[in-house]
């Protein structure tokens, strides 16, 4: 309870935007007084044993997000770990009062957790948790849905109360460690697809951890790379990595901007061009966005695959381990690296690559490296 001298306040946050986090808050149940405890004597139910104890599995707090109070969880584990007790024997091992024993048995039969042994005295068991617990996941998952799909409502009342609502269509962030925590928040809340240009300086590395998780999670994934972002060490295996996963990249020689678009319902673009990133403008206004998707299908139309990564440890010499090697060389000629950069993602000198780029020109006839492109391109060597 807050002191009278006080005041709270409370403000909204965008439903869109917020995380929502289920919180339940039980009190402990407070030892039994002498009085009404049940009285110790030869006949009354041993307590819990030190040995009973240490079979009760370590799971508090599990059943509490699924909507189970803590005492009746309290409960449930002493139950799964020692069936058959009656109600006065849970009584006495947990130190609970009467009332407090039906109302958490009552809860927990509620759930689907416990039932009732017939006979008398009441006792009490388990129910399988594979059957029990399953069940409460997958209403809370149903409830998790309902209230997803009411989001739209939400946010229709959150705009109506807005004074300024063009300001909630844009943002802008700054700072360095702002902008990668808003990104960071974006990849975690992507339910449908998100679709990126890659296109240096960047905020962070890319972070497995999240993308990871996203893809596992049914998230579409489309990259298309800038190829000065391939150039740096490591660059190439991490989108590999990523690819095997399910991304699915692509590369340019060059992009117009960074941009980050979300569920088609929010977009990242950086405030001003150059080499160091200071702020980004975050934006939900639908006829923009729609504008964005359609610039990022354009240049991915015209992007062409990252080279993938098999075929890197067949046996030197072989024509599998050439044929690979011919076509990623000019997937990357395709995409615009220099020499330099592909010497560095193939692990050769800029030598060598400069005489594989010579054989390979003369192979399709061609006279510039954009003929062979070309040439590639119609023979199906891309």
């Amino acid at each position: 309870m807050l002191p009278h001298s006080t005041p709270a306040t409370v403000t909204a946050t965008a439903p869109a935007t917020a995380t929502a986090t289920a919180t339940v808050t039980a009190t402990a149940p407070a030892p039994a007084s002498p009085s009404a405890s049940a009285p110790a004597s030869a006949s009354a139910s041993a307590p819990a044993s030190v040995s009973d104890s240490a079979h009760a599995p370590a799971a508090e707090g599990l059943l509490v997000a699924l909507g189970v109070p803590e005492g009746a969880e309290r409960l449930y584990l002493h139950i799964l770990a020692r069936p058959g007790r009656s109600t006065d024997d849970l009584r006495t091992d947990l130190a609970l009062g009467r009332e407090q024993a039906l109302a958490a048995l009552e809860s927990l039969a509620a759930h689907g957790l416990v039932q009732r042994e017939p006979g008398a005295p009441a006792c009490w068991s388990a129910v399988a948790p594979d059957i029990a617990v399953q069940a409460l996941l997958l209403r809370r998952e149903e409830e998790l849905c309902r209230t997803r799909g009411r989001i739209g409502e939400l946010m229709r009342t959150y705009h109506s109360a807005q004074q300024h609502p063009v300001d909630d269509l844009l943002e802008v962030v700054t700072g360095r460690e702002a902008i990668a925590e808003r990104w960071r928040g974006m990849q975690e809340g992507a339910r449908r697809r998100m679709l990126i240009f890659d296109k240096p300086p960047h905020v962070a590395r890319a972070d497995a951890d999240l993308e990871l998780p996203m893809l596992d999670r049914g998230v579409q994934v489309r990259v298309v790379y800038e190829a000065e972002s391939l150039g740096a060490p490591g660059r190439m295996k991490e989108i590999h990595e990523f690819v095997e996963a399910g991304e699915e990249a692509r590369m340019l020689p060059g992009l117009p901007c960074k941009l980050a678009l979300v569920d088609d319902t929010w977009a990242m673009l950086p405030v001003s061009t150059g080499s160091e990133l200071r702020g980004a403008l975050f934006m939900r206004a639908p006829s923009l966005l729609e504008a964005l998707v359609a610039m990022f299908d354009m240049y991915w139309h015209r992007a062409v695959r990252v080279p993938s990564a098999s075929g890197a440890t067949d046996a030197p010499g072989t024509s599998r381990t050439v044929g690979e090697r011919r076509r990623k060389l000019l997937t990357l000629l395709s995409a615009g690296l220099t020499d330099d950069s592909i010497a560095r993602q193939l692990g050769v000198s800029p030598r060598t690559v400069q005489r594989w780029v010579h054989e390979v020109m003369e192979t399709l006839g061609a006279r510039t490296r954009f003929q062979a492109g070309i040439q590639a391109a119609r023979a199906g060597l891309l």
